[in-house]
């Protein structure tokens, strides 16, 4: 078979147990300060996501598996797609059965570049403060955003306008698909990252690595 990059959920993030997977910005900032404790703030580029993955406690045929398959990433050549294990599904919808089918898009983006709303939700439907979702847009990039308040849609599926982090990005556009159930970031192995752990009798434990986000398409 011919693999194709970034690597499917179903290929690689859903093979693996993953005991946790934290989700964090890394930052590009340039900071100053001052003696009474006054600092500057220079955003030099778009902060990325990180997660930290550990993989649970597997048999060796698994940790054998497991390890071939992120060695065909290349290291941080290749990609693949990676969800926060623990918020797979909005908060007030933890299946997925409220959403259902609904076809979700952007409505409107805000001028600020830090909000916009949504269309095509359920009335009433509820996005939480730390909820994530997934944009895909034009050439082959995709946005994974987090909401930055709770709201909840209207009677007519749309969402008063809301902020999110980060920033929205320049090419983003209304009526883009919103992936709302497991929605996912297009990441990389961190160079040196990845541990196979150890074997202990049957079992292999410590298998893990950091990816963090790459925006360009692949």
């Amino acid at each position: 078979m011919t693999f194709a990059y970034p690597l499917p959920l179903a290929t690689l993030a859903d093979r693996l147990p993953i005991q946790s997977a934290v989700f964090t910005d890394h930052r590009n900032d340039e900071l100053s300060g001052s003696a009474d404790a006054r600092v500057w703030q220079a955003e030099m580029a778009d902060p990325l996501w990180t997660a930290e993955v550990v993989i649970d406690t597997v048999y060796h045929r698994e940790a054998s598996q497991i390890a071939a398959t992120i060695r065909k990433l290349f290291g941080a050549q290749e990609t693949f797609w990676l969800y926060d294990p623990v918020k797979q599904y909005p908060e007030a919808d933890p299946t997925g059965a409220i959403l259902g089918a609904s076809l979700v898009k952007v409505n409107t983006l805000g001028v600020d570049n830090k909000s916009l709303r949504f269309s095509g939700l359920p009335a009433g439907y509820a996005l939480t403060l730390g909820d994530k979702f997934q944009i895909n847009y034009v050439g082959g990039r995709s946005y994974f955003g987090e909401v930055s308040e709770t709201v909840a849609a209207a009677g007519s599926g749309i969402t008063p306008a809301f902020e999110v982090f980060p920033h929205l990005p320049s090419g983003l556009a209304v009526n883009d698909t919103v992936t709302l159930i497991r929605p996912a970031c297009k990441m990389f192995i961190m160079p040196k990252s990845f541990r196979q752990g150890t074997q202990d009798g049957m079992f292999h434990r410590g298998i893990g690595f950091t990816a963090m986000q790459r925006k360009r398409p692949s």
